[in-house]
């Protein structure tokens, strides 16, 4: 099982929302730039506006899970945040994995 790098420190997701280019859809954000590493480094984040714990823990593992099954087709050298929408809280599994694919292929992030 690879491990996932994730972002973590406050600065970087504000770097990230200042400087990165972004990618909204329906359910969710992704902001993306380019990194000198030789791997990707990802976050999630969601709003305190999109529900209860509850909900915005779903929406967090549901943006985790759907990246763990794409992570090995991307590119590598970026950092990578995704921020769930205000809709996300009533999307399905299947939902959030058609809007991140759609991001993906819309930043010409996957594998040839």
């Amino acid at each position: 099982m690879a491990v996932i790098n994730k972002v973590k420190k406050n600065y970087e997701f504000k770097k990230m929302y200042k400087e990165g280019r972004y990618y909204a859809e329906e359910y969710l954000v992704m902001y993306i730039m380019k990194s000198k590493l030789d791997y990707n480094k990802v976050g999630f984040s969601v709003s305190k506006k999109i529900g209860n714990s509850v909900k915005r823990n779903r929406v967090k593992r549901l943006l985790r899970e759907n990246y763990r099954l794409f992570h090995h087709k991307l590119k590598i050298g970026y950092t990578i945040i995704f921020t769930g929408r205000q809709k996300s809280s009533e999307a399905s599994f299947w939902d959030i994995q058609k809007n991140m694919v759609s991001t993906f292929k819309r930043a010409k992030l996957l594998k040839e």
